[in-house]
This record gives structure tokens, C-alpha cells and sequence, in this order.
């Protein structure tokens, strides 16, 4: 299998674009605790909203979220204006699915290729026919569109990784259908790239560990992308728990790909999310936030033992409006400092030191402890 799924890479990246470290990074900086935003922008903005996101992160996603009335791109590009304007350093990507089409985008829709669409029989939905050129040619058009007429700096590209060995689309439509899917999608973030410009961001996801080691999941797409979210990471653990083991690889993934120059978004999550916890979302948002910030030292110290320059940590419960995204936390305001070393692993623990900050890690006790000084 490693042998397949190796010589599939080198097929695939002969003829690609190799993608060079920091080519319209957004500034890096280890002063406080590096921060990224992901959100739905709805029907947009308030203008709090807008200067709470400018003043706290240089690095935004916005997705649709919950649209009422009309297309969700002018929403996307009356935020990235009105944060860019605020904030000039701020980099803003537009969430672009890869693998089926999100009915939020009206008017990017409304040019889609005729029947352009592979049924997903399994999983009873549409899956974009990333196969055939009119339809990466209008996938791509509208990458452009993003950077060019929507003032974003790159595009966030859910469902990359659907064509990778025994994944997604293999499940549905067979391992060989599956890797000329999979070298269409490598040819349709290709073009997007010529389009947008060299210095356009592609952050895809997702970016994981595996349980037995091995390959990272999604590895295969950084040379041609500028990076990748990891959005796993003890995610829903009301409800179910990861092994040390993988959590322990998909920090690695995280470390490794950094050290490479990579982007890396580090989703974590506070215990529980928007949907495995349908009776704390029934309770006042206070309350929600409440336990946010009593669980959030965990996922932080993990977070920190594998950081590296360009890698930014995302702490919400979920990707709308109400689910943390315009919380903030103590952490969050402390000074932090560059790293005085890499971290040092014995077993499932990890210790490493800060300008400002010692940081302890238990994988297996699921504990942390972060002392700031």
C-alpha cells in the first residue's frame, strides 16, 4: 500500500507546481499565542464583529453559515474588505469545497457546468466530476474570482483529500476511479493556483494522524498546497476518545509539516462541539463558554509542544457565529515567546520550554499544565 500510495504522489506531483514557503504567508509571530478565525459570515457582519476579528487574528476563513437572503460571496468580500481595511496585515481565505457543491453559493453556482456531477450512491448526495475540464476550469474561475473580485488572499479547500487511497471516493466509486479522481483534483488546484496568483494562499483540509502510524492523511497534497488544517484533534471527546497514539502522530504531522514551511491550522475543541452536545447548545451561550475555558488548557498545551512558525491555533465548538469564535480567553493575552527548544517526548508526555511559558503534556491522562511567567 505505502508503495501505491507513493508512487500515485510522485505521478501526481510530476506535474505539479511545487509550492515554495511563504509566498504570501501572513506575518508570524510568537509574541502571544498565534491565532486563526474560521467562520460562517451569514448574511455578514456586524461592524463589532468585524473590528473583534481585524483586531485578534491576521489569519480568517470565512465560510457560508446560515444565509437568509441571496448569495454568500458579496458577504465574503464585504468582510475581507472591511477587515483588510482595519487591519492591512490580515489575510482572509474563501472557503471553497472541493468535493460537492454547498448551495450558500448562488451565484458561483449558477455557472456550473451541466450535469456535472457524480452521484454518491452510498451516501445519497452529488460529488463534483473533478474529471472533466469544464469542470475544474469552473471550480478554478471561481478561486480566481476570490482573490480577484472578492478582495480574499486564497481560498480554504474542504474535501481535498477525498481521492486519497481507501478514502472517500474510493469507498464510492472504487480504488482505480478513485485515482483518476484524485489526479483531476491535483490538476484543478494546479489551475486555480496559475489563476489566483503565485502568492495566493491554498490551505486545504483535513490534515491527520494516523491510529498505527504510517502516512500522515492528506500529506500527499502539501508540496502543492501552502498548508492544511488539522481538525480532528480530540474533537467530540464527550462522546468518543482518540488514542494517544493518534493524537501523538497528528501533532507530529503538524510539527513536520511546519518544519517544511507549511501553513497549519490546529483546530482544537473544548470537549465537546455544536453537535455532540445537543443539551449544553440548549443552554445560555455564557454557560457554553464556561466550560470552554475551563478545557481549554489541554488542546492549547497540545497545540504548543508541536508548533512551529506559520502554524496557528483555532479554539471554537463548532464554525458559526455563536460557537466561540468571538470568545477570548486569558491564554490568549499572556506573553508567550519564541520556543527555547523542540519538545522533549518521553512515553506519552511532552515538556517544552517558552521565552515565557513552560508547557506539560500527558497524552494518556488526557492532562496538561501550562505555567506562564
Amino acid at each position: 500500500m505505502k508503495t501505491a500510495i507513493l508512487l500515485q504522489m510522485s505521478l501526481l506531483l510530476s506535474v505539479m507546481t511545487i509550492v515554495h514557503a511563504g509566498e504570501g504567508y501572513p506575518e508570524f509571530s510568537w509574541d502571544h499565542v498565534p491565532l486563526y478565525a474560521h467562520l460562517g459570515i451569514g448574511d455578514g457582519l456586524e461592524p463589532d464583529q468585524c473590528n473583534f476579528l481585524a483586531d485578534h487574528f491576521d489569519l480568517i476563513a470565512f465560510t457560508a453559515g446560515k444565509v437568509t437572503r441571496g448569495s454568500v460571496e458579496p458577504n465574503i468580500a464585504a468582510g475581507a474588505r472591511a477587515i483588510k481595511k482595519r487591519n492591512p496585515k490580515a489575510k482572509v481565505l474563501f472557503y471553497w469545497a472541493s468535493d460537492m457543491p454547498k448551495h450558500q453559493w448562488k451565484l458561483s453556482n449558477a455557472a456550473f457546468p451541466k450535469d456535472g456531477y457524480l452521484r454518491l450512491p452510498k451516501k445519497r448526495r452529488q460529488n463534483f466530476d473533478v474529471t472533466r475540464q469544464d469542470v475544474r476550469d469552473w471550480w478554478s474561475d471561481v478561486a480566481a474570482k476570490a482573490v480577484h473580485d472578492y478582495s480574499c488572499d486564497g481560498i480554504f479547500v474542504d474535501g481535498a483529500t477525498a481521492g486519497r487511497p481507501n478514502g472517500p471516493w474510493s469507498r464510492e466509486f472504487g480504488a482505480a476511479k478513485a485515482a483518476v479522481m484524485d489526479k483531476g483534483m491535483f490538476a484543478m488546484l494546479e489551475e486555480a493556483r496559475k489563476k489566483m496568483g503565485p502568492d495566493k494562499l491554498i490551505i486545504f483540509n483535513p490534515l491527520h494522524g494516523y491510529e498505527k502510524g504510517g502516512s500522515s492523511l492528506g500529506e500527499e497534497y502539501l508540496p502543492v498546497t501552502n498548508g492544511a488544517m488539522v481538525d480532528d484533534f480530540d474533537r467530540a471527546a464527550n462522546i468518543k476518545q482518540q488514542s494517544p497514539e493518534y493524537m501523538a502522530n497528528t501533532i507530529e504531522a503538524m510539527r513536520k509539516a511546519a518544519e517544511d514551511g507549511k501553513i497549519i491550522i490546529f483546530k482544537a475543541w473544548p470537549g465537546f462541539t455544536w453537535w455532540s452536545d445537543k443539551e449544553l447548545m440548549k443552554k445560555p451561550h455564557e454557560e457554553q463558554y464556561r466550560i470552554a475555558k475551563e478545557e481549554i488548557t489541554f488542546p492549547l498545551a497540545c497545540f504548543l509542544v508541536g508548533a512551529e512558525p506559520n502554524c496557528y491555533f483555532c479554539y471554537t465548538w463548532g464554525w458559526g457565529k455563536d460557537t466561540g469564535v468571538f470568545d477570548w480567553y486569558p491564554e490568549f493575552d499572556k506573553p508567550l515567546g519564541p520556543p527555547k527548544a523542540k519538545a522533549v517526548r518521553k512515553g506519552w508526555t511532552y515538556r517544552r520550554e517558552f521565552e515565557h511559558a513552560s508547557v506539560f503534556v500527558d497524552l494518556e491522562a488526557k492532562t496538561a499544565k501550562i505555567s506562564w511567567n
